[in-house]
């Protein structure tokens, strides 16, 4: 198998799998007891624990050199309240509002997010085909969220709230770090990341626990921690070393499809003909960002 054959397809099952875990979230949350702050605990719990371990299979004593550093311990830090477990609560938390393919869409927002922060940021208009996908995103968000009659919302509130937290959040895990990951690694940042974030949401444990979960719903955590997180980073993460990261972005649109088609056809979720057709339209506005297009000039400053 050729090589860029071989990226392509650690990219499509990594982010099938970040798919499936959405399904098992919302399969979870048929048991009213399983709460938000249980299940992203105990994923950040035993998540962090198993990247942490290959960081040490993969790296020794490196695993640690973080911690030498004050100010970049300081970064992570930040990095894993606002990026890694914002992104995990918020996206769960959208599950359990609505379903898995409507959190999913919504998180996809995040890179539109991200191109309006670096117009804002560099004092740069986008590029013409970035201001295009804005327009996509926004139409198919709209779309999605009121079933195509603008009178109504198809979708709740909460849903809607707590879908734009999920992408904010994702945006921030996807901008805040890249040079942590650069200096020490992609695993290990996640890995203590994850652990941190464990730590911080462990009163929940006490305060909000789980009670009657069964043996079959410990079985879905465990597929979400192991298949649902450390391969489908660990597979799509290793793409980007036989194919570029603009092709293994594009094929992330296999997570939000994956993720309809499990919970339409496993848990009959309500995700109709209107709402197919909007999140069809984020996932295309997220994909126009990686055609080549110049820049446009400066933005005005305010006087």
């Amino acid at each position: 198998m050729k090589e860029k054959q071989v990226g392509i397809a650690l990219a499509v099952v990594g982010a099938s799998l970040w798919g499936t875990s959405g399904t098992a979230a919302e399969m979870l949350y048929q048991n009213p007891n399983i709460n938000t702050f249980w299940l992203v605990d105990v994923r950040s719990w035993m998540a962090g624990a198993c990247l942490l371990l290959v960081s040490l299979v993969h790296k020794g004593k490196g695993t640690f050199s973080i911690f030498k550093n004050p100010r970049d311990l300081v970064y992570a830090a930040l990095f894993s309240v606002l990026g890694i477990t914002g992104a995990q609560f918020t996206y769960f938390y959208t599950v359990s509002a609505s379903n898995a393919p409507t959190a999913t869409v919504l998180v996809f927002l995040a890179p539109v997010l991200i191109v309006c922060f670096m117009a804002a940021k560099t004092r740069q208009l986008p590029r013409r085909v970035d201001l295009i996908a804005v327009l996509l995103a926004v139409l198919g968000t709209a779309v999605m969220v009121t079933g195509g009659n603008f009178s109504h919302l198809a979708v709740t509130p909460a849903t809607l709230v707590w879908g734009f937290f999920s992408a904010l959040t994702q945006a921030l895990a996807i901008a805040m770090p890249a040079k942590l990951f650069k200096k020490y690694g992609t695993i290990t940042v996640l890995a203590w990341g994850m652990l941190l974030g464990g730590i911080l949401l462990s009163p929940a444990l006490v305060l909000l626990p789980a009670r009657g979960v069964t043996v079959k719903e410990w079985s879905l955590v465990v597929y979400i921690v192991i298949a649902g997180t450390v391969f489908a980073y660990s597979l799509y993460l290793s793409s980007v070393m036989y194919i570029s990261a603009g092709l293994a972005s594009m094929l992330e649109a296999f997570e939000p499809l994956v993720a309809t088609v499990l919970s339409v056809s496993l848990l009959g979720s309500d995700f109709g003909i209107m709402k197919m057709i909007g999140g069809l339209l984020v996932i295309l506005a997220t994909s126009l960002q990686l055609l080549p297009s110049p820049r446009q000039g400066k933005l005005r400053r305010r006087l």
